[in-house]
């Protein structure tokens, strides 16, 4: 029996930030150690030297990078999604989402999951109003690998990508609204995305706080049943 959906505001951490001092403390000890080593003239080659070093390097790297994402990845209520990043935010009413699950790409016969939460939406214009230029920013250029991969799966007959890169600076919306730079770019982006996935909005699995189907499936209930808690 699944339980009552608490009226409250959900405040998803997310799973990235795990272990991000426990990363950056490792990083730490093995530069320690190296430094140890060096000073009393261990006999180790050159490139054992250079192997410490970077390793040490890349532990603190991803340790801090971890520490200093946002304790909290999404905002849930039975009216609203908020996605939090460090270059900003968006708003998304529930009022606007057609459909909520995991984007999936065709190889062949096999269809192959990818790890994000895709939002189909009835409307791009709220998002647009409400995403920050560097979010917007941010995005377009994470996504690429994502619409690489769509393109590849999708559209295997393409071979010049060129048109889905070479994004013009100039959106017009439905509503006769014409956006220009930054807000046009992520807009055309948006719409690439929802022609090859069927969806406008990707948040990432290492957003979340539990596994990607089971967080879907959580959604999919707070969706229909969110007119009670309102």
């Amino acid at each position: 029996m699944t339980a009552p959906l608490p009226k409250v505001m959900h405040a998803i951490s997310p799973a990235a930030r795990k272990h991000g001092v426990g990363f950056a403390l490792l990083g730490l000890f093995i530069f320690a150690i190296s430094m140890f080593l060096w000073l009393i003239d261990a006999p180790l080659p050159t490139p054992a030297w250079a192997l410490l070093w970077i390793i040490s390097a890349a532990l603190i790297f991803l340790g801090w990078a971890k520490v200093f994402e946002p304790e909290i990845s999404l905002n849930i209520t039975p009216g609203q999604i908020e996605y939090l990043h460090h270059r900003g935010t968006w708003q998304l009413d529930w009022d606007n989402v057609v459909r909520v699950d995991c984007p999936r790409t065709h190889k062949g016969l096999d269809a192959i999951e990818l790890p994000y939460v895709g939002f189909c939406l009835r409307d791009i214009e709220p998002i647009l109003k409400s995403i920050s230029p560097r979010l917007s920013t941010h995005l377009i250029s994470e996504q690429r690998h994502l619409l690489t991969t769509a393109l590849r799966h999708e559209r295997p007959d393409i071979q010049d990508y060129s048109p889905y890169f070479d994004i013009p600076d100039a959106f017009i919306a439905p509503s006769g609204t014409r956006y220009t730079g930054v807000q046009a770019l992520f807009a055309i982006r948006c719409r690439q995305l929802r022609e090859l996935l069927g969806y406008e909005l990707y948040v990432p699995e290492s957003a979340l706080d539990r596994p990607l189907d089971e967080f879907i499936q959580w959604l999919r209930q707070l969706q229909a049943s969110r007119n009670e808690h309102l």
